[in-house]
């Protein structure tokens, strides 16, 4: 009687374990995010125009004493150190975009390449 508690429990553990139904792109996302080559021009302009960056951050009067319009505009966050801490919702930063969702991790790594290439034009 103990050999068939034993083999049932044993069968049972094996049968549990082998049976794993997570889905393989979930556990292994497939990195599609080309950070080669990365320009404000191509790149970085486009990621500031999709995410509403221009809604606070243009005219006359943009919201927080600052534009983000044109290449030396931003060029001027990234040496002052505030664009990644922003973007990636660092704390001591306050987070871009304001009451939206963070961009993604794809655009991050983008504007971190691109900040780590020199900021190319």
């Amino acid at each position: 009687m103990k050999i068939i508690i034993y083999t049932v429990f044993i069968v049972s553990i094996a049968v549990l374990t082998g049976c794993y139904y997570d889905k393989e792109e979930l556990l292994y996302p497939p990195n599609n995010c080309d950070t080669t080559n990365i320009t404000y021009t191509n790149t970085i302009s486009t990621i500031i125009s999709n995410n509403s960056c221009f809604t606070c951050h243009s005219g006359s009067q943009p919201f927080g004493g600052f534009s983000l319009e044109g290449y030396a505009n931003v060029k001027a966050k990234v040496t002052d150190h505030r664009l990644l801490g922003a973007l990636k919702h660092t704390q001591g930063f306050a987070p871009m975009p304001q009451g939206m969702n963070m961009l993604t991790q794809c655009e991050i790594n983008k504007v971190e390449a691109w900040i780590n290439a020199g900021t190319p034009q």
